[in-house]
């Protein structure tokens, strides 16, 4: 346990309203929202599912009106459209010194593209692919290409497979969602190290192509861009049935695809959107609450959603009379992690806003705003729906952010949650905000479906935002009430502001974070699954495991996982994680999920470790 010096963090604005019963009794009371005398004050109009789901559907709306895989808020027309749509809502809902922060990025624009399977002597015809390139890649000029197949692209994939010249399909799912396959296994790098002429992405999950930056555009200095690095390859994304035509047709013979892509790279505007709440002066401290407005395709969990609850959150503060505000907050729309943080607004933001540094209470990442959960059934490629909102994560750089983000989700949340390990940084929180060594907090949830064009309104329901929204006030709320200093003397952010004003302090600790008042089961973990990548691996090759789902009575945190891997291998605490094999043969991974009662579920799964 923490000593109770330590929950000073969690001190409202009249500590002596607080009774000292115990510890733990201690710290939930300190995090509870609702105080006598510290209920915030009704919005007005008030926040209600429909309200945000109006801004919402008017945002979807703006990202969809190109249509197809032209759809998204990018440096495009949609771009500006959706920051006016901000700006005056920012105003409308009552923020202050509303203003548009220009940043001059290069822009990467694909100007015409197509991926054609070929067809061969067996009668087989042309056949035009559903295919999306992956941004600030190298293109290509009628390009025709044999097709090599390296599965996930792990190291032992690629063994033995002549890849030099040729376009290389590789087969990509989510892990947790949200991370790519090839980004663990290092794929894309090991086709370009190879000699590959092109890399093929196929999704085995979902039938859309994706969006995603392979390259950098430049990174923001000064609020202008140094030169693109583009990947020197041409990248296509297709999705789970084209995927499976080519690997189709790869089991009857040689297979060729012909490519074109044709880009432009400009150097343009673009604009992150701003407002304030000023504090009453007492705390000399900032509570910034932002995330991205731009978008892949529709963009509905991606992050429109959580644009639209960002509107009503500004509007319920703004209700809230500022004598009662101890902080200033700052609210901030920033354009461009799609297309990465260091090339677009969050390093302009941070760059614009020195002031920010060493006096930042916290950045909330508003990202990921609550969806419909789907999950594959283990590694068939089968989706299926389940029935409850999408598993949530929270991201935290100390123990006392996750304490109020606990006390949040437990109150409003209906689903499974996890914690992501101390300091690990996602979605608006990677490369400059966390350089600039701001405390941060997110709760997220990502359906299986992100980041395609099958991020649909449809596949959220108002009352899922809403219950989020309700817990990023209630995480707002107990920011602006905290003790002063507290908050950025105890992160753990390790690019904390040298020579900050405010001196290292005890964070609190694991046993310190609230119980779930309300268990979400009075069973032991269930609904268990294991993913494996590569399905098929090979001796001395590397093996990524992670949870599909589960259901379990609180919030689960990394050591509440562990994996098992047989005899000689190290068993591991983590959400996700690997190991190699070094013997051919049958294998068995233990998955053990461990509640917060102590109750323990495993499940095995065997899989055949070749040797080539």
């Amino acid at each position: 346990m923490s000593h109770w010096s330590s929950a000073r963090v969690l001190s409202l604005r009249h500590p002596e309203s607080l009774a000292p019963g115990g510890i733990v009794g201690g710290v939930i009371a300190l995090l509870l929202l609702f105080l006598p005398g510290h209920a915030p004050a009704d919005p007005s109009p008030p926040l209600t599912p429909e309200s945000i789901r109006a801004h919402h559907e008017a945002l979807v709306e703006i990202s969809t009106r190109a249509g197809g895989l032209d759809s998204g808020i990018r440096l495009n027309r949609a771009g500006g459209e959706a920051a006016e749509y901000l700006r005056s809502e920012y105003e409308a809902v009552g923020l202050q010194k509303v203003r548009l922060e220009e940043f001059h990025p290069n822009r990467w624009w694909p100007e015409g593209y197509e991926l054609i399977l070929l067809g061969g002597g067996g009668g087989s015809t042309d056949v035009s692919l559903n295919a999306f390139p992956l941004w600030h890649c190298e293109g290509a000029d009628d390009l025709e290409l044999e097709v090599v197949h390296v599965g996930f692209g792990t190291s032992g994939e690629f063994r033995g497979v002549d890849v030099k010249g040729k376009a290389v399909l590789i087969d990509m799912k989510r892990i947790l969602h949200f991370i790519a396959s090839h980004r663990y296994t290092g794929a894309l790098e090991r086709a370009r190290d190879k000699g590959a002429a092109a890399v093929i992405l196929a999704e085995t999950r979902v039938d859309s192509p994706n969006g995603n930056p392979v390259g950098s555009a430049g990174k923001i200095r000064d609020g202008e861009a140094e030169t693109a690095k583009l990947f020197p390859l041409p990248v296509f994304s297709i999705g789970k049935s084209d995927g499976q035509k080519v690997r189709v047709r790869l089991e009857d013979g040689p297979v060729r695809v012909r490519m074109n892509l044709a880009y432009s790279v400009s150097r343009t505007r673009a604009v992150n959107v701003v407002g304030e709440l000023p504090g009453n002066g007492k705390i000399d401290e900032y509570v910034v609450v932002g995330g991205h407005y731009d978008s892949w395709f529709d963009g509905a969990i991606d992050n429109l959603g959580s644009q639209a609850s960002l509107l009503e959150m500004a509007r319920h503060f703004a209700s809230v009379p500022r004598d009662r505000r101890d902080r200033t907050l700052i609210f901030v729309s920033i354009f461009g992690h799609e297309l990465g943080n260091d090339e677009m607004g969050h390093a302009a933001f941070v760059q614009q806003h020195p002031e920010l540094r060493g006096r930042t209470t916290c950045f909330l990442n508003i990202d990921g705003s609550g969806s419909w959960g789907w999950e594959e059934k283990d590694d068939t490629g089968e989706i299926l729906p389940t029935g409850r909102d999408d598993k949530g994560g929270i991201f935290a750089t100390s123990w006392a952010l996750a304490a109020i983000a606990y006390e949040a989700v437990y109150r409003h949340a209906e689903g499974s949650w996890g914690q992501y390990p101390l300091g690990s940084l996602v979605a608006d929180l990677q490369g400059p905000i966390a350089e600039a060594g701001y405390p941060s907090l997110l709760l997220i949830s990502k359906h299986i479906y992100y980041h395609s064009a099958l991020d649909t309104l449809d596949r959220i329901a108002p009352e899922q935002v809403f219950r989020r929204t309700l817990m990023n006030i209630q995480v707002i709320q107990n920011l602006l009430d905290s003790a002063p200093g507290y908050l950025i003397g105890a992160d753990t952010n390790p690019n904390r502001a040298p020579g900050s004003a405010e001196p290292r302090q005890a964070d609190l600790g694991p046993d310190d974070l609230p119980a779930n008042p309300r268990p979400w089961s009075d069973q032991p973990p269930s609904g268990l699954s294991i993913h494996v990548i590569p399905p098929h691996p090979k001796v001395f090759s590397p093996v990524i495991v992670w949870p599909g789902y589960w259901e379990a009575d609180s919030i689960l945190g990394a050591d509440a996982i562990s994996w098992d891997f047989g005899a000689f291998r190290r068993a591991k605490r983590a959400i996700a994680t690997g190991t190699m094999f070094f013997l051919p043969g049958t294998k068995t991974i233990t998955l053990t999920v461990t509640d917060s009662q102590g109750r323990s579920t495993s499940i095995r799964r065997e899989i055949r470790v070749s040797l080539r």
